[in-house]
């Protein structure tokens, strides 16, 4: 057996394997969209419609599990599974609050022994902002600058407007450092 024929052999057990799997899968998906079916009639409480025939997927040695479960069983099965998920939320849920109602209880309370909270507050300070001229001609130098951009304008009115906002950013930054 020379190199070929090793590459073949596993390019044959590769395709086989792939089949199998597209063919789990398509199994897989029949099984779902059958136990969705059946949980929607569980939810309803009413018998699938009658014009809406119900294809079972053909026996396989993969699906016994599935095929042993009909009708009645499955319908009990899948309310017993639903029940099963609404009582560990419930039961979730319940922990949850009761880990918030415990936090609450580990907080140390204050004593009356301890000091007095002032019944007057301090006033807050105001904050004066300011801008400095030079930094808000800057900021209309900028959008031009910007504007001439994305219009694509490159000629000497951008060299210009680029010139000034230079100077004038220098400008905002010597007004505005202390």
């Amino acid at each position: 057996m020379n190199f070929n024929d090793d590459l073949r052999a596993a390019d044959t057990a590769l395709d086989h394997r792939l089949y199998a799997a597209g063919n789990a899968l398509r199994e897989a998906s029949a099984t779902q969209v059958d136990a969705t079916s059946s949980l929607r009639v569980i939810l309803l409480h009413a018998d699938p419609a009658p014009d809406e025939p119900e294809q079972q997927p053909a026996p396989s040695p993969t699906s016994r599990a599935s095929s042993l479960l009909r009708g009645p069983q499955r319908r009990l099965a899948l309310a017993v599974n639903l029940l099963l998920v609404l009582a560990l939320g419930v039961g979730f849920l319940i922990g949850v609050q009761r880990g918030k109602d415990l936090g609450h209880l580990t907080v140390p309370t204050p004593s009356a022994s301890t000091a007095v909270p002032s019944t007057t507050r301090p006033a807050p300070a105001r904050t004066i902002t300011s801008v400095p001229e030079q930094c808000v001609e800057t900021a209309e130098l900028a959008d031009e600058v910007i504007g001439r951009l994305n219009r694509n304008v490159r000629d000497e009115r951008l060299f210009l407007a680029l010139r000034d906002y230079t100077i004038a950013s220098q400008a905002c930054r010597r007004a505005a450092s202390p």
